[in-house]
């Protein structure tokens, strides 16, 4: 578990705020649920950096390699489970 807590939408800058709509504009998401405990509610302490992991995260999944999308998205919910993710 965690022990960094999210902050909250008003602690943050105006540009953080932007960045943190932009990314959860893309992830189909409000910018509050990104704020949630879990792996972007933590990463929302530095919001350049987490849309730089997001961009990183979004080009390596979409990449065609040897392994199938289905192989990939299988690998992605065994880590999940493994470490108790929520989602």
């Amino acid at each position: 578990m965690t022990t960094l807590r999210a902050p909250q939408m008003a602690d943050l800058s105006l540009e953080d705020q932007a960045t943190l709509e932009r990314i959860a504009t893309r992830m189909g998401q409000s910018p509050e649920a990104l704020l949630r405990p879990g792996i972007f509610g933590v990463q929302t302490h530095w919001p350049a950096w987490l849309e730089a992991n997001f961009e990183h995260s979004l080009a390596t999944y979409l990449f065609r390699g040897t392994l199938s999308p289905l192989a990939k998205e299988a690998m992605h919910v065994g880590v999940s489970v493994t470490n108790n993710c929520e989602y």
